[in-house]
């Protein structure tokens, strides 16, 4: 009788302390989300009435609500049943004004890449990580490295083997992690610049030079092709420009290339609205200027990008010129799809700010191109999150939603795996563990629509 009776008090006292909440010591300022559906990850378990717990810029526990006994002063965010889910990645942006943060982040972005924004890049990303300006975590490479003929001119101009690999130190001397090979190299250049990085432990991100095929760019394995760069050139396509060779281009080799694409193990962001969006916006510049999103652009990128349009031969039949480009813009969904297929290793990304290509606003266009390549609402998103970071060798860093993970979350009023537009207007987004609700959002924006025209 004795042993059944201390049985039973050492079963209760076991089940009282299985079902004890979880202590959250006092220290640090800790941030609750309560009441959420969790996605842990796009295509992942999906938790419902749970509570995360943020402290500085990282997750430290996820429980299901009352789970979690939380310090007396945390701040406590009421998700109301809301989804709570991973923020998105654009990986192909070019980042030199901290007004674009707040566009990045009014639109579910909290991670970049800027694949060619040398020490401004680091500075950027030093700055965000301080709290000292709000926006997106920040993963440059070194300013693009070109050959002697570059239309970026002398900062970035290289006429040697040698220069390349000067350039290329340079940049691991500063601390980036990548470099970024352009277009006007010659092939004793750029193989000089793959080299040079592979020996300091770089990653390469790379244009296919006008003087070598695409197919010699994959043999060197490098890490990363923007704007599916040479691919017209190896569909048969010939011209000066390539938006007009992507019109030209024969279909029926895309499977072909894209099994070679796989194969190579390269990656590629496609880019689709960088083409698109100034031929589209120079067919109808009016129609354009007065798109609401327009509010946001700084009189500096509205000049840069007028300027473009100013240099357009007087009597150029702009509307059909979009024609054309909107033409390859099918073809490279075509080519998308491809890869697509073939399983290709691909990246979302928008190449903002580059002529009517909006910081923030852009991705969520891109996203639908994905979507037109037949592409799952589903493969997209977790493309925009863990297959970001596995490109990155960030895999458990962002992407996600577990402990130990960076708090870069996005609570959301719908679910963007039935409807990709839910990110449009995020209910609130964390960045790096900063928190702004919808209010702050929408406060950001109209602080920059403000600032704008003087900037």
């Amino acid at each position: 009788m004795i042993e059944r009776s201390l049985f039973a008090a050492m079963t209760l006292l076991l089940s009282a302390c299985a079902s004890a909440p979880r202590v959250i010591e006092p220290g640090e300022p800790v941030t609750a989300f309560t009441n959420v559906t969790l996605v842990t990850e796009y295509g992942g378990a999906r938790l419902d009435g749970h509570t995360v717990a943020v402290r500085g810029d990282r997750i430290i526990a996820i429980a299901a609500d009352g789970a979690l006994r939380l310090p007396d002063d945390a701040q406590l965010i009421d998700g109301e049943g809301r989804l709570l889910a991973p923020g998105l990645a654009d990986m192909h942006v070019h980042y030199f004004n901290p007004a674009y943060g707040a566009l990045f982040l009014a639109n579910g972005i909290t991670t970049v890449r800027d694949p060619s924004a040398g020490p401004n890049g680091l500075r950027l990303d030093a700055a965000t990580l301080a709290g000292e300006m709000a926006g997106p975590r920040v993963y440059p490479s070194g300013q693009l490295i070109d050959g002697p003929t570059s239309f970026w001119g002398e900062a970035v101009t290289t006429d040697t083997p040698e220069q390349v690999r000067q350039r290329v130190r340079a940049d691991a001397e500063a601390g980036l992690r990548a470099i970024k090979l352009y277009a006007e190299l010659s092939p004793e250049q750029f193989a000089a610049g793959v080299e040079e990085a592979r020996r300091l432990g770089l990653r390469i991100y790379a244009h296919v030079p006008r003087a070598m095929s695409l197919e010699q760019v994959l043999a060197y394995r490098v890490d990363s092709i923007e704007h599916l760069d040479g691919f017209d050139r190896a569909l048969g396509a010939e011209g000066e420009y390539s938006s007009v060779r992507w019109a030209a281009v024969e279909r029926s080799p895309m499977p072909e290339l894209a099994n070679e694409v796989t194969a190579s193990g390269v990656w590629n962001t496609p880019t689709l609205i960088v083409l698109l969006a100034s031929s589209r916006a120079f067919a109808d510049i009016d129609a354009a200027d007065a798109a609401p999103e327009m509010r946001y652009a700084d009189a500096g990128l509205r000049a840069f990008w007028r300027s473009y349009y100013d240099r357009i031969p007087e009597g150029t039949d702009l509307e059909a010129r979009y024609r054309v480009v909107l033409a390859g813009h099918q073809q490279r969904i075509a080519m998308l799809s491809a890869l697509r297929e073939a399983g290709a290793p691909l990246l979302i990304g928008t190449d903002t700010p580059n002529p009517y290509v909006m910081p923030g606003f852009s991705l969520h266009e891109e996203l639908g191109f994905f979507l037109e390549a037949g592409f799952t609402r589903r493969d997209i998103l977790r493309i925009a999150t863990l297959e970001a970071a596995r490109f990155l060798e960030q895999e458990g860093e962002f992407g996600i939603v577990a402990e130990g993970a960076r708090a870069d979350l996005l609570l959301l009023d719908g679910d963007p795996e039935a409807d990709l537009d839910v990110l449009r207007a995020p209910a609130g987004v964390m960045a790096g563990g900063r928190w702004f609700d919808a209010a702050a959002l929408t406060e950001m924006l109209a602080a920059q629509a403000e600032a704008a025209p003087a900037q």
